[in-house]
């Protein structure tokens, strides 16, 4: 009888105490890893928000008015052949490609003249008007039958980036 009394006693005990200590020890594990986890995506998400400002200031200097800026294009590219003695043998028109919510829009301009005037309308493109990436320039020496002489020709190829997300912001 005493044996019996003893069992039943050590299971009051465990149903009164230990197993609610025990279910809350468990929760309280349970609770901690969430915690932790979550501190983890926090600290990824201001990893990846810090990443996006990165990406968003390096392509902003791609985002264009495509009206605008051809206008101002064409304006910096004349002025400039005007000024330098260089020949403006072809502007086609602008060349769209559509992806997601970007637009890529590519110029293709073609000159001739002296080797260091076209140099020159490459920098003044790209680094101080910034009018877009030149994401190729070809340099060839032709013979022109008409003049009897040889000419220096360029291909430029200026890429800009266009978001439809960053024209609505705008």
């Amino acid at each position: 009888m005493l044996l019996i009394g003893y069992v039943f006693f050590l299971f009051a005990v465990y149903e009164l105490a230990i197993s609610k200590s025990w279910d809350l020890y468990s929760q309280n594990n349970t609770l901690k890893e969430k915690i932790g986890s979550s501190k983890a995506s926090y600290t990824n998400k201001k990893e990846l928000d810090r990443k996006k400002q990165i990406l968003d200031i390096r392509i902003s200097s791609f985002f264009v008015d495509s009206v605008s800026h051809q206008d101002h294009l064409l304006e910096t590219v004349s002025t400039y052949c005007h000024q330098h003695q260089v020949l403006i043998k072809e502007i086609p028109p602008m060349v769209r490609y559509v992806e997601d919510d970007f637009q890529i829009s590519t110029y293709k301009i073609v000159v001739e003249g002296d080797f260091i005037p076209l140099l020159k309308m490459v920098y003044l493109l790209e680094q101080k008007s910034k009018l877009g990436r030149i994401s190729s320039s070809l340099f060839s020496l032709k013979y022109d039958p008409k003049r009897k002489k040889e000419i220096l020709s360029m291909v430029l190829y200026i890429q800009n980036i266009q978001s439809y997300a960053h024209e609505k912001q705008g």
